[in-house]
């Protein structure tokens, strides 16, 4: 009898082990998953850092602080109205990557298009070329000084090349980079895409910043 009991019990507490070890292995298996890093499909920064401070005008001639958005996710990307191609496909594509979004996510996401030519990109002229892609996206324009000092903050190139055939000093194009900056809720600098990366990328990518 005494052995019966000793058998019983001694198969009572393995059952018990076995549930006990299969519950720490499943919460295991639970902080594995969740504590793994979201794969971005930009090129991120490695650790991340504070975004520099863009301060400018905005298309409405209202003031314009690039961390006084808040807590939103923020798209700043570099170009001029006059540009003949890389900027109007950027800003389409940037519509197409706004509208991929669902509402609520539209709603935590700024868009913010910075002039590398204030002298002839005015708010007025902004207003108009940068709300024909999207009325909410910022346009904003920098003073000179503090235009070259973003430039070398955000690490953009862009340099005036003047038309040889042009009769006028204002006839001129600029040679600049074409880069997406996401920035997080956080006014942290995550990642960069090329200007034609799929909008679907982007747009998960920024999904996941509201989300998290």
């Amino acid at each position: 009898m005494k052995m019966t009991v000793c058998r019983s019990g001694c198969l009572r507490r393995w059952a018990q082990f076995l549930l006990l070890a299969s519950a720490l292995l499943v919460s295991v298996l639970l902080l594995a998953g969740c504590s793994q890093e979201y794969d971005f499909r930009g090129t991120p920064y490695d650790p991340v850092i504070p975004a520099p401070s863009i301060s400018g005008v905005n298309l409405d001639n209202a003031p314009f602080v690039l961390s006084e958005l808040g807590d939103r996710v923020k798209v700043v990307f570099f170009g001029y109205t006059f540009c003949p191609d890389v900027c109007p496909l950027t800003l389409a594509n940037m519509k197409g990557v706004y509208e991929t979004l669902s509402e609520a996510e539209r709603a935590e996401t700024a868009f913010v298009f910075v002039t590398v030519d204030p002298a002839r990109d005015t708010p007025e002229r902004l207003a108009a070329y940068v709300g024909a892609f999207n009325p909410t996206f910022f346009g904003v324009q920098l003073s000179e000084d503090e235009l070259v000092r973003a430039k070398k903050d955000y690490g953009v190139y862009a340099e005036k090349r003047v038309l040889e055939s042009s009769q006028s000093a204002a006839d001129y194009l600029i040679d600049h980079t074409a880069f997406v900056y996401i920035i997080d809720k956080d006014n942290n600098l995550r990642e960069i895409f090329p200007h034609d990366a799929p909008k679907a990328d982007i747009a998960v990518d920024i999904a996941h910043l509201v989300n998290r």
